[in-house]
C-alpha cells in the first residue's frame, strides 16, 4: 500500500559501496555475494520530490549520507529528471553506489516509458564515469500508474486491486515491465530493478536484481522472517527497497502506514491527541528489521528514509507532523529562525544515530 506523502499537500509516494555491487561487472558475481554480512549495500532513500529544493542542501545531505551515516548505497526517488541527475552526480561523486527510481505518478504507459527512456540515456551518461548506477523502472506500478488497475487516483486503484475490476493486474503489470526492459536496456548498461509492492507477483526473470517494498506490521509480525527468507526463492539478489518506521509509540505496529495518523481535514493538518512522539520506536524497528536482513542474507536495504523537509518538527504534539513521519533527521518550523527553507538546518533523530553505528566500517 501507499507508504508516506511525497508532497503532503498533494498524493502520497509509494510506499543503494565502491568494493561491493556498485562496481561488479556481472550478475553472477552479484549473486555469488547474497550470503555475505554485513550487507553489501546498506543505504537510505532519497526523495526529491519536495517544495523546497535547494542544491546546495542536496549536497549536504547527500554527504551526510556517506560520511556520517555511513552509508554506501542510495535510492533516489523522483519525476523530476534534472533533479534526479544532480542528486545522482552527487551521491556518485561521493562513492555510493546510486539507484535512480523514476516516477511519474498517475501517468499512462507512453508517457511513463518516454520518462524512463529519459532517465536511462542520462543514466548511462553517469555510468561511464561512475559504475555504480543502476535503475529502478518505476514503483507499485499497479496503483501509482494509471492502466493497469482501473481508477483515476492510487486511492481508487488501491481499492480496485482486489476486486473483479483489478482481476488480472499482475499480468498487465508483468507485461508492462517487459515493455520497460525493453525500452532501458539498448540504453543502459548497468543493473536493472523494480520497486515492488508485496502484492505484485512480478517475474523477475529478466531483472538483475529483485526489490520489494517490506514493511512489517501488526498483520505480518509473525511471519515476516519467512517473508524475508522466502524472497530468496527466485534465485537473486534481494534488495529491501523501503522499510522504516514513525517515530511514535505504536508506530511499529502500523508499518508503512504509520503516516496515516494525521488528521488532513484540519488547517493546518494535526496530529490528534494521544500519539507520544518515541524516538527510540523507530530506531529500535530499523535494527531489528537490519538484524533479520542480515541473518537471511539480503544484498541490500534501504530505510524510508532520509529527510522529509516539508514536516516540520513541533514540541506541540499536535503540530509534530516529523512524528508521523519516517524520515531519520527533522526539521523545524520556520518560527524557529532555523527553519529548512531559509537555513536547510536538520538534526538527526536518535535512529540515525543508530544507524550510523551499524552501517559503520
Amino acid at each position: 500500500m501507499p507508504r508516506v506523502p511525497i508532497n503532503r499537500r498533494t498524493m502520497l509516494a509509494g510506499t543503494a559501496a565502491a568494493a561491493a555491487f556498485a562496481y561488479t561487472a556481472s550478475v553472477p558475481s552479484v549473486r555469488a555475494a547474497t550470503t555475505r554480512r554485513p550487507l553489501p549495500q546498506h543505504g537510505v532513500n532519497y526523495d526529491t520530490e519536495r517544495e523546497v529544493w535547494n542544491p546546495e542542501y542536496v549536497r549536504r545531505e547527500i554527504r551526510a549520507i556517506r560520511r556520517d551515516l555511513h552509508c554506501n548505497a542510495l535510492i533516489l526517488l523522483g519525476s523530476d529528471l534534472g533533479r534526479l541527475m544532480l542528486a545522482a552526480r552527487c551521491a556518485a561523486d561521493e562513492g555510493l553506489f546510486v539507484w535512480i527510481e523514476a516516477r511519474q505518478f498517475d501517468q499512462d504507459a507512453p508517457t511513463t516509458l518516454a520518462f524512463l527512456s529519459s532517465v536511462a540515456r542520462a543514466a548511462e551518461r553517469l555510468r561511464r564515469t561512475h559504475p555504480g548506477v543502476g535503475i529502478s523502472v518505476g514503483c507499485e506500478l499497479t496503483i501509482f500508474m494509471s492502466g493497469l488497475v482501473p481508477g483515476n487516483d492510487y486511492l481508487e486503484r488501491s481499492a480496485n486491486l482486489e476486486t473483479p475490476a483489478g482481476a488480472g493486474y499482475n499480468e498487465r503489470l508483468n507485461a508492462f515491465l517487459a515493455r520497460a526492459l525493453r525500452t532501458v536496456r539498448p540504453l543502459f548498461g548497468g543493473h536493472l530493478t523494480y520497486t515492488s509492492g508485496v502484492w505484485e507477483a512480478v517475474a523477475w526473470r529478466r531483472f538483475d536484481v529483485v526489490g520489494v517494498d517490506l514493511y512489517r506490521d501488526a498483520s505480518n509480525e509473525a511471519t515476516y522472517v519467512q517473508e524475508v527468507r522466502a524472497l530468496h526463492r527466485f534465485g537473486k539478489p534481494v534488495v529491501i527497497t523501503e522499510f522504516g518506521c514513525c517515530t511514535y509509540r505504536g508506530a511499529e505496529k502500523r508499518g508503512g502506514m504509520g503516516f496515516d495518523i494525521i488528521d488532513w481535514t484540519q488547517d493546518p493538518p494535526v496530529v490528534p491527541a494521544g500519539y507520544v512522539r518515541d524516538e527510540r520506536v523507530q530506531s529500535h524497528y530499523i535494527s531489528e528489521l537490519l538484524d533479520i536482513y542480515q541473518a537471511e542474507g539480503m544484498y541490500g536495504a534501504f530505510v524510508y528514509d532520509f529527510i522529509e523537509a516539508d514536516s516540520a518538527h513541533y514540541r506541540d504534539s499536535r503540530r509534530d507532523l516529523d512524528m508521523a513521519g519516517f524520515a531519520l533527521v527533522k526539521v523545524l518550523p520556520p518560527e524557529s529562525g532555523r527553519g529548512y527553507e531559509a537555513t536547510g538546518h536538520w538534526e538527526p533523530k536518535h535512529a540515525f544515530r543508530t544507524l550510523a553505528r551499524r552501517y559503520a566500517p
